[in-house]
């Protein structure tokens, strides 16, 4: 008995240091990796660049402001941006755009778009859009062709896919009404901040397909509040 204890304790002395090895093992493979996205980026903090302007327009993949010299200026590389901001970002927030690669006239193709800060604090908007969503509930909703059941139904074009729904949202600030879940595609008209709308469907890439004029379209959903 006396040697069976011996060797389990011998046993689990060897697995218990074992144990250690892996976890200082592990513990450093961590460390290693946070360190060398730390250093990715201070590196690329050292070349990037800054802009600070009025932001027009956000999709989630796109970002466009207007300069304080009336330059327009779109940026699509942005979907792994981080988001600095109080109560969100809308149109019409002084933003700062931190970025690397280079801007030749209004061609920003080769730009990255690390960062998009804001120090516009938008509580008071959200409070409007707040009221404005209990007042479209107490009246029970407005009776249109645009609540017609087989309006609002159609699929995108660009093919994403859509989780059916149904309800009334309201509008955030003005935004394009487009007519594919995507940006650039076709301009259907725009919706003004405050107004409502009936969201048929939530498509995968973030886009609110809407029933507009009857028809369907797609608003990014930023501009929108379920």
């Amino acid at each position: 008995m006396y040697i069976m204890s011996e060797t389990g304790g011998i046993f689990m002395k060897k697995f218990l240091s074992l144990l250690a090895a892996l976890s200082i093992l592990l513990s450093f493979s961590a460390c290693s990796e946070k360190n060398s996205r730390e250093k990715e980026e201070a590196e690329l903090d050292a070349v990037s660049s800054s802009m600070t302007g009025t932001l027009t327009s956000y999709t989630g993949s796109e970002v466009s402001i207007e300069t304080e010299d009336g330059q327009k200026l779109s940026f699509e590389d942005c979907s792994s941006a981080e988001i600095q901001c109080v109560n969100g970002i809308i149109p019409g927030n002084e933003v700062t755009l931190v970025y690397v690669g280079g801007i030749d006239g209004t061609d920003t193709s080769n730009v990255r778009v690390r960062r998009i800060i804001t120090e516009d604090d938008n509580s008071s908007v959200m409070s409007l859009a707040e009221k404005a969503k209990e007042d479209i509930a107490q009246a029970g909703g407005m009776v249109s062709p645009e609540d017609e059941e087989d309006a609002g139904q159609d699929l995108p074009d660009s093919g994403v896919e859509v989780e059916s729904t149904r309800q009334t949202a309201y509008v955030v600030s003005s935004v394009n009404v487009r007519a594919d879940a995507l940006s650039g595609s076709e301009i259907l008209g725009v919706l003004d901040g405050g107004d409502s709308v009936t969201v048929t469907g939530i498509c995968a890439n973030g886009w609110y397909r809407v029933i507009y004029e009857g028809k369907t379209g797609y608003v990014w959903r930023d501009y929108l509040s379920l």
